[in-house]
């Protein structure tokens, strides 16, 4: 067992490092092409106002690309067993005996617990977790931005820059690579095809922001969403509906996720490098409780019959049953294709998931 985790340690490592090479490799390579080959050759064509416009707004996603990137390598995502005197009443961790809060899970490749553990990330080297998941999530966009901007600007201006306009489209990388060769040489020919790749990099990147993007807004990680979705199925199965007890709605969870309440502080935090924390420790979660829970679903839900269930052990501190936020909860597809029924919903202390409705109706 030991030695399957010092190599699973040292594999991840390995792979970390190696991702943070090319990711500083690459990055660097295209910002020093703009630097030493693009924008000479804007300026010597007199075109200042494309020269200031590009130079302004390159050096604001390069800051903003490097910045996050480091603060989400670096900073530490959070661990369980730096808060044990905090969080000695909840269940140990079955492969490293430390106490774990809600949202905290065990990361195989860091082996460690980790707060609202999102995902280990080889490129980070590092887990993703409540702690620099913001990080992770503002690096994406800026990059995504960023190899875009590269795969389109860059691409135009570069071959204007050594050929004195385009002469190759994207479709000729695959059908002219030998001409592309011949006319751009060996350096030409690799640069091409950088800002190629960083084009289409930056079009799955769209996709995993989306995809982030989406769960962030339903408050909920990576994990999370599996979990629940299985919690969702055992709930059906014994007469429950799931719901996520951390999802305060799509507006409130992004607040909470950037840390950001105002449009001032979106643009200082979010637009500019920060490096404010999150809203709350990661331990407990501020407005987590009955009456908030309560409040928001009967103004938010259309109520049903069926009553409403915590997975069973994971939130002691929560109520068993409480009104459905029906479009914004973990509904099983074949539950989806029922109608809510209007009736009023039934509150009553917590209900342990092994118990049956029938078993509720004899109390």
């Amino acid at each position: 067992m030991a030695w399957s985790v010092r190599t699973c340690r040292t594999l991840s490592l390995s792979i970390g490092y190696f991702c943070i090479f090319v990711f500083f490799t690459l990055t660097t390579y295209v910002v020093y092409v703009f630097y030493e080959t693009i924008a000479p050759s804007v300026l010597n064509r007199k075109e200042y106002q494309k020269f200031i416009s590009h130079f302004l707004f390159g050096n604001w996603l390069a800051i903003n690309i490097y910045f996050n990137y480091i603060m989400a390598w670096l900073s530490s995502p959070g661990l369980a067993k730096d808060y044990q005197n905090l969080a000695t009443q909840y269940p140990k961790c079955k492969k490293c005996s430390m106490n774990k809060p809600p949202r905290t899970h065990h990361c195989s490749w860091c082996n460690a617990c980790i707060l609202k553990f999102d995902h280990h990330c080889p490129w980070l080297n590092s887990c993703v977790g409540f702690y620099n998941h913001r990080y992770f999530f503002q690096f994406c966009s800026f990059m995504a931005i960023g190899c875009i901007y590269a795969g389109f600007f860059g691409y135009h201006e570069y071959q204007i820059s050594l050929l004195g306009e385009q002469a190759f489209f994207y479709k000729d990388s695959l059908f002219k690579p030998f001409v592309i060769l011949d006319t751009m040489g060996i350096v030409g020919f690799i640069t091409y095809h950088i800002f190629i790749a960083a084009l289409t990099c930056g079009i799955m990147i769209i996709g995993l922001i989306c995809w982030h993007g989406r769960m962030i807004g339903n408050g909920v990680t990576s994990l999370e969403r599996v979990l629940n979705f299985n919690y969702a199925h055992e709930c059906y199965k014994q007469g429950f509906i799931f719901v996520n007890p951390y999802d305060f709605g799509f507006i409130e969870n992004w607040k909470r996720f950037l840390g950001v309440r105002t449009i001032g502080e979106f643009i200082r935090r979010v637009l500019l490098p920060s490096t404010h924390k999150p809203e709350g420790d990661g331990i407990t979660w501020d407005g987590f409780n009955v009456n908030t829970n309560l409040e928001f679903h009967q103004q938010k839900s259309r109520q049903t019959t069926r009553p409403i269930a915590f997975p069973p052990g994971i939130y002691p501190n929560c109520p068993g049953v409480y009104p459905i936020n029906r479009h914004r909860s973990i509904v099983p597809p074949w539950e989806r294709r029922n109608k809510p029924y209007n009736a009023r919903a039934v509150y009553q202390p917590k209900t342990p998931l092994t118990e049956t409705v029938d078993s509720r109706k004899d109390r």
